[in-house]
Order: C-alpha cells, then sequence, then structure tokens
C-alpha cells in the first residue's frame, strides 16, 4: 500500500522572550508606560521544542489518532503537516491533496458568505466551479444550514461554523482530511454522522488524521495512533494499545488542573471522598461508596443546562452517566452563582480495576463547555466480587449486578 504521509525527523522550536521586572519597579500597564521599561526591567529568550525528531509514516486509507496530554505537540505536529507553520528541522512528503479543519475559526474568510466561502475553499483545493458545483448540494445537506447560505460566516454560531467547514472539507474530495479536536463543538448528532463520514472517506481510500481528547471518539474513529509525550513520539501502535498507554500514564500524573474557565461556566473543583476523607490518588475501596462534590460558578442564567459525571473504562467506553437533569426538569436551569452538587457512587458497583470520571457541562444541543478537557482517573483497588477463597480470579466487565440467585435441588 502507498503511503499517503512520510514525516522525517521534524523537530519545532519556538523562541520564548521572558521580561524580568525588579521589586521596584511600578506594577501594570501604567508602570510599563512611566519606565519605558528601561530602568528596572531585564529580558531573556528561551528556546522551547514543541517537538523533537518526530518520524512516522501514515498509509493511504489509514485513519490515524494523535494522542497526547494537553502540551505534548500534538496541534503543533497537524499545524506542520496542514502547512500552517514550517518545521524547525526535518521534511514532510505529502501525497495528494490535503484538507485541514484545525480550529474554530481557520479556513474560512468571516467577510465572505458561507456560499462564497465553499467556492473558494474548493478553489484552494485546485477544484473548478464545476466540480464544486457538483459537490455543493451534498455539502450544504450535510451541514444543515441551507437558511444561512447567504449570511457572511462570522455570524454563525460555532456549531454552525463547524458543521459547514467540515462538510466542506469531507465532501470537496480531499485525499487527506485532518481534524483537530473541533468535532466537540458540534451536537452528538452531527458527530455520530461526521464520524461516519470520515470513516466512509477512509474506506474509499482516503486518509484521516485525527486528535480528540475524546478516548471514545478516537476508538470509535481511529485503527492506530501514535501516542505523543512531551514532544516525542512514545508509540506508533494499535489505537487500543495507544489510549490504554495515555491512561494509565494519566493514572500517574493526576487529572485536569482546576479551574477550567469558559465564558459561561466555570469549573472550580471536583472532590472525591470515602467516609468523609478526602483521597488526593483518587485509589479508592470498592467496598464504600464514593462521594463526588462538583463545584461550579454559572456567570449567567441558562437554560436547558446539563452538569453531572461520566464513568469510563479507561478506552472511554462509557460505563454509566450521572447528570442533575436526569432527576427533575427544574434542575436543567440555572442562574448566576456558585453551586455545590454532590452525588454518591454506591458501594460494590464498580470491580477492581481502573477508570475515568470525565466531569460533563453543557447546554443540551448547543454546546459542551469542558470538551472532554475535564478528565479525572481512579482506581478501585480492592476487589468487590467473587468467592474471597478465589482473590485472584479474573474479573470481567466493569459493574457488579448482585443478583438474588437462588439454588434448589430438583432431581438426584
Amino acid at each position: 500500500m502507498s503511503k499517503s504521509i512520510v514525516v522525517d525527523g521534524i523537530s519545532k522550536k519556538f523562541r520564548i522572550h521572558h521580561q524580568e521586572q525588579s521589586k521596584g519597579a511600578r506594577r501594570g500597564l501604567l508602570g510599563k508606560f512611566l519606565t519605558r521599561g528601561d530602568q528596572n526591567q531585564s529580558s531573556s529568550d528561551e528556546d522551547f521544542w514543541a517537538l523533537r525528531d518526530i518520524s512516522f509514516e501514515v498509509e493511504q486509507g489509514e485513519r490515524m489518532a494523535i494522542v497526547g496530554r494537553n502540551g505534548a505537540g500534538k496541534s503543533t505536529l497537524l499545524k506542520i503537516l496542514s502547512r500552517v507553520m514550517s518545521p524547525t528541522e526535518g521534511r514532510i512528503e505529502i501525497r495528494g491533496r490535503l484538507s485541514s479543519l484545525l480550529e474554530v475559526g481557520t479556513g474560512f474568510h468571516p467577510e465572505l458568505t458561507g456560499r462564497e466561502n465553499v467556492f473558494l475553499n474548493g478553489a484552494l483545493l485546485g477544484m473548478s466551479r464545476a466540480e464544486v458545483r457538483k459537490k455543493f448540494d451534498a455539502i450544504v445537506d450535510f451541514a444543515e444550514v441551507e437558511r444561512f447560505l447567504d449570511t457572511p460566516v462570522k455570524r454563525y454560531s460555532s456549531g454552525m461554523y463547524v458543521r459547514l467547514a467540515f462538510a466542506v472539507s469531507a465532501f470537496l474530495e480531499p485525499d487527506i482530511v485532518v481534524l483537530d479536536e473541533v468535532l466537540s463543538v458540534g451536537d452528538a448528532h452531527f458527530q455520530q454522522k461526521s464520524y461516519a463520514k470520515m470513516r466512509e472517506l477512509a474506506s474509499q481510500g482516503r486518509t484521516v488524521l485525527f486528535v480528540s481528547h475524546s478516548m471514545s471518539a478516537v476508538k470509535d474513529l481511529c485503527e492506530t495512533a501514535i501516542l505523543i509525550e512531551h514532544g516525542r513520539i512514545k508509540q506508533k501502535t494499535r489505537v487500543d494499545d495507544a489510549i490504554g498507554d495515555y491512561m494509565r500514564h494519566a493514572m500517574h500524573v493526576g487529572g485536569a488542573n482546576m479551574p477550567l474557565e469558559t465564558d459561561q461556566i466555570d469549573l472550580l473543583a471536583v472532590h472525591a471522598t470515602q467516609g468523609g476523607r478526602k483521597n488526593p490518588n483518587f485509589n479508592f475501596d470498592g467496598n464504600l461508596p464514593i462521594d463526588i462534590e462538583l463545584i461550579y460558578h454559572a456567570k449567567e442564567s441558562l437554560r436547558n443546562f446539563r452538569i453531572g459525571f461520566y464513568i469510563k473504562s479507561i478506552f472511554g467506553e462509557i460505563i454509566s452517566r450521572v447528570l442533575l437533569a436526569d432527576l427533575a426538569p427544574d434542575l436543567e436551569s440555572v442562574e448566576p452563582g456558585t453551586y455545590r452538587a454532590t452525588a454518591q457512587i454506591p458501594e460494590g458497583f464498580l470491580v477492581a480495576g481502573d477508570y475515568v470520571l470525565e466531569v460533563h457541562s453543557s447546554q443540551f444541543g448547543v454546546r459542551d463547555y469542558f470538551a472532554s478537557n475535564a478528565l479525572q482517573p481512579f482506581r478501585i483497588s480492592r476487589p468487590t466480587l467473587f468467592n474471597l477463597q478465589h482473590e485472584r480470579e479474573q474479573t470481567f466487565g466493569h459493574v457488579y449486578l448482585r443478583p438474588q440467585w437462588q439454588l434448589e435441588r430438583i432431581s438426584d
């Protein structure tokens, strides 16, 4: 099978400028004007290598994920592959037309209408207007933006923008599609439709590169993955192996840094306790209940508001969903203020193993506030099932139903 992408020893260096100020210098913007930055300030520069010696190959038709924690270098790598920036060292070889959707706000001209941007992107891919016109109706139908085609895209919501941008990337027949987390902006219906389209593209021999913090999305879409740590490739392997390695590493370095802030909702803290005692290591006894506490701040009134958490396997499979809105309609609204929400995972619910607590907050059908960034790995360390005479017996599945077995002898 032919290669779609060849990456050979690329590295990327950024120059970081530090400005130091003495204790006697005035602070803030006024101080900068008054001191002119020449008496009490000194500056220094530092080289930061976002990527070091990255090499890999991608086969035609391969669906490959790029997995790693925030700051590992995933987005920098995709920008280099998309020719948004150049590597400091090394070379890349792209065989075929590449279409990239890296973040909301890229790829379209904000002053042009949706219709005009479709034709502009086709031209950038080397397509004639006649070729784009053949695909136009399919793009509009997939993106579900027909009413707004002649509206400048700067007036689109983030969801509308992503739907149209993805449809353009997918339907204008690129050989390679590059996606960086943007589908998290869309609703669940559009996400599933997009994943199905990407699988269809791959079956037609097109190549897909995908970055997401949602391990369930990565597992659902991709067949291979590269794992990046601190700007270096740790491995290229089957997607299940890469996800498992990524999540096991996350178990050791901890979860998301708080607070997580958005323009409408801030997640201030996530606490887990057993018997009233906090467990900073998130290592729990499965025979005892686990109390979960979420502290969050609403900056404005919101309707169709959801907050709670998912319990997931280390491969991103959803085991259970616990949302406030599941309980009563009046809990789907929130007014400005700081809130504490508590829930309990019952004793004996999870078998021994590693899991992920993913805090979820959204406006239903509109946006996901934390986009799978609010992840907290945890461990159930004590077995909660099976005969104690066989403690080393393998456990199966994730939850224990504790059925009420009854046994009677019905014949000799």
